[in-house]
Parts: C-alpha cells; sequence; structure tokens
C-alpha cells in the first residue's frame, strides 16, 4: 500500500506525521476476521490518534466512531490510525506485535524515524517502499505549502481549492485552524488525513496569504 507515502515538507513536520496502516489479505481466509480488527481497531484507538479510518464505513471526522471501531466485513478489511509522534507508534507496534493478530502492518514515516521504532520494538520490516517524489510539469501543481496538506490524502480527495477556502475562512474569524482541520479531513474517506498537522500548517498559509 503506498497511498499514504507521497506526503511532502520540512523534515521536521513530517517527523509529526505518521501512519499506521493494518490490512488482511485478500488470499488467506482468517478465522473470525472481524474480531481481530474489532482487536486491531481498540489497540489504535488506545494511544489517541489524531484521525482513524475504516474502509468499509469511512473516517472519524464524518461518521460515528464507534462504527469506525466496530463494523467490518468478513473479510477483506483496512484500517488505519494516524500519529503525531513516534512514541505513540512505537507503543502501537507493541502492542500490535504482541496480540499477534496475523495481520499486515505498515508504517508510514520518516525513513529514519520509522526504522528506530521498529529497531526499539523488536521488528524487521517486510517490505520497504520509498517515494521518488513527483515527476513531469511540476509547474501545475499547487504551491508547496498548498502540497503539504493535500499529499496528506493519499487519494488526492482533499482539493488544493478547499485548502484555500478554508484559508480565507481562518482570515475572516469563521473558522479556527482546529476546524479547518477537521472540514479538510473529512473528504478524506481513509482516514490517513492528519489533522493535527494540518492545523499547524494552516497557520502559516494564513500568515503567507
Amino acid at each position: 500500500m503506498t497511498h499514504t507515502h507521497h506526503r511532502v515538507g520540512p523534515i521536521e513536520s513530517l517527523k509529526k506525521d505518521f501512519v499506521v496502516l493494518v490490512m488482511a489479505s485478500r488470499h488467506i481466509k482468517y478465522e473470525d476476521e472481524v474480531g481481530r480488527f474489532r482487536k486491531t481497531m481498540e489497540i489504535l484507538r488506545k494511544y489517541n490518534p489524531v484521525n482513524l479510518g475504516n474502509m468499509v464505513v469511512g473516517n472519524k471526522y464524518w461518521r460515528d466512531e464507534e462504527d469506525i471501531v466496530s463494523r467490518f466485513r468478513e473479510y477483506g478489511n483496512i484500517v488505519h490510525g494516524v500519529y503525531a509522534s513516534a512514541e505513540q507508534v512505537k507503543e502501537v507496534l507493541k502492542e500490535l506485535k504482541d496480540a499477534n493478530l496475523g495481520l499486515s502492518v505498515v508504517v508510514t514515516g520518516v525513513y529514519e524515524e520509522v526504522f528506530k521504532i521498529l529497531k526499539e520494538v523488536g521488528l524487521r520490516p517486510h517490505t520497504i517502499n520509498l517515494s521518488l517524489g513527483v515527476w513531469g510539469r511540476t509547474e501545475k501543481l499547487p504551491p508547496k505549502e498548498v502540497l503539504e496538506i493535500t499529499t496528506m490524502c493519499g487519494h488526492c480527495m482533499v482539493s488544493p481549492s478547499l485548502v484555500m477556502k478554508m484559508v480565507s475562512e481562518i482570515k475572516k474569524g469563521r473558522l479556527s485552524p482546529a476546524s479547518a482541520a477537521i472540514e479538510l479531513a473529512r473528504p478524506c474517506v481513509c482516514g490517513v488525513f492528519n489533522v493535527k498537522r494540518a492545523e499547524e500548517l494552516l497557520r502559516k498559509l494564513v500568515s503567507k496569504y
């Protein structure tokens, strides 16, 4: 899964942005897959994620959170937890390791930070995917400050126009940066959008535009 791998911005900002994705193989018939995912969501939720997503239901900013953590298909589930610190991710991985649920776990973040966490937890990666950046007519892309926000939705459901609308609403006093970040998170159905980081980035955009 690589839709979370193309987030951009300064390293210090990206060090506050981790996605933990847990999915079931479509080629394995799990015993009680629903139970395994409910346990997974219990662990993801425990460590205060800034976003929580369930591909069956959506993300916690536009659906009831109890639905997010409890409604699953019989097979083929995918869930996400987004965290603002390495310490949170370390605790999540410790519990997932101990639970030994037999599901695939993908962690997205700054390479060095993720490997430091894995070493501390005692895990070795099965596969490594790296983003090589964006190629082609890059002059047609939005400003980099806007891309720092929009690339947090790997399926491009958060538009640059919506980002600038939120900037305008903040400047007019109609929304706070925190409320605007939540509005931006709603269209990112998977739930991989980092609301806390978006709030910080919106504050910078307001001061610039």
